[in-house]
C-alpha cells in the first residue's frame, strides 16, 4: 500500500505485514511521525431483528471492530442498504416481519453477489430447546444460536469471508452473552400470544425444512408436524400462561400462515 507523508508529501510504501489496525511510522525524508491505517475490505453489517436486546448485543460485538450495525425494520430497509459494491453480512431473525422470511432470503441471493452473506438467527432465546442443527437453511449461508453471539459470531463470519478472517480474529476474547425471554410488544394477552406463536413457529420451520417440503408435497402437514406443533403449544403456555384461557389455537394459526407464505414462494 502506498501512502503520503502528511508534511512533505513524499510517497512511501507501507510495511507489508501490518498486523494491527494502525501503525506509527516515521518519514525517511522529513522525519515526521504519522499513523497509517490498514486498509480493509469494505463491509456492511445489517441486522434484521426486532428485539432490542439482540440488536444491542450485536452492536457491542461489532463495536469492538469499529463496524457499525445498521438495524433494519423491514425488507425495504434491508435492500436500501444492500450495496452491490460492498461486502454485506445480513443477520436475519427467522421471524423477521412476523413470519419466516423466505422471500427476503431469495431476493438477497438473487443479486448473485457472492459477498452478500445471510446468517439466520433463531427467534426464541433458549440454550436448551434444540439439540440438533437445522436440516437446511432455506438458501441462507449459516445460522447462529443467540447464546453464541459472544463466542461464535466473529469466527463464523471469518469462515464466510476468509478475506476478513484476520480482522475478525483480532478480537480474540469471547464476550459473555446473557439472554432472557424475548420482549413482546403487545400489551394485551391475545396480541402477545399471537406474536409469541409466530416466533415459535419460525423456529420450528428453521429446524424442519425437509418436513415442511414433504408436507406441502403430500398434503399431510398436520400429521407430519403434529409433534412439533404440540411442543410449540406447550412452550407458548409455559411462557404465557394466560394464553390458555383463549379458545384460539395461536400456534396453528401461525403455522398455517407461514406454510401459505412458503407454498407461494
Amino acid at each position: 500500500m502506498i501512502v503520503k507523508c502528511p508534511k512533505c508529501k513524499v510517497r512511501l510504501r507501507s510495511p507489508q505485514n501490518v498486523s494491527k489496525s494502525s501503525l506509527q511510522v516515521s518519514c525517511p525524508q522529513c522525519r515526521t511521525k504519522f499513523k497509517i491505517r490498514k486498509k480493509y475490505l469494505e463491509v456492511t453489517v445489517l441486522v434484521a431483528h426486532e428485539d432490542e436486546v439482540v440488536c444491542q448485543l450485536l452492536r457491542e460485538r461489532f463495536g469492538q471492530l469499529d463496524l457499525d450495525c445498521l438495524v433494519c425494520r423491514n425488507d425495504s430497509e434491508v435492500f436500501f442498504h444492500l450495496q452491490e459494491d460492498r461486502c454485506t453480512v445480513l443477520l436475519l431473525d427467522v421471524a423477521f416481519n412476523g413470519t419466516f422470511p423466505f422471500q427476503l432470503i431469495e431476493r438477497v441471493k438473487a443479486s448473485r453477489n457472492v459477498r452478500h452473506k445471510v446468517v439466520l438467527l433463531p427467534s426464541v432465546y433458549n440454550r436448551t430447546a434444540y439439540k440438533k442443527r437445522p436440516e437446511s437453511l432455506y438458501g441462507a449461508d449459516a445460522y447462529l444460536e443467540l447464546h453464541h453471539i459472544g463466542d461464535r459470531l466473529l469466527p463464523l463470519l471469518g469462515e464466510l469471508h476468509p478475506e476478513l478472517a484476520a480482522r475478525f480474529a483480532a478480537v480474540d476474547a469471547p464476550a459473555a452473552t446473557t439472554g432472557g425471554e424475548r420482549s413482546l410488544r403487545q400489551t394485551d394477552v391475545h396480541g402477545q400470544a399471537s406474536i409469541l406463536a409466530k416466533l415459535l413457529v419460525a423456529d420450528i420451520l428453521l429446524y424442519n425444512q425437509e418436513l415442511l417440503e414433504n408436507g406441502l408435497e403430500s398434503g399431510q402437514l398436520e400429521q407430519l408436524f403434529a409433534e412439533q406443533l404440540d411442543e410449540g403449544r406447550r412452550m407458548l403456555v409455559s411462557r404465557l400462561p394466560a394464553a390458555e384461557d383463549f379458545s384460539v389455537d395461536f400456534i396453528q394459526q401461525a403455522f398455517d400462515a407461514a406454510c401459505q407464505t412458503y407454498s407461494c414462494n
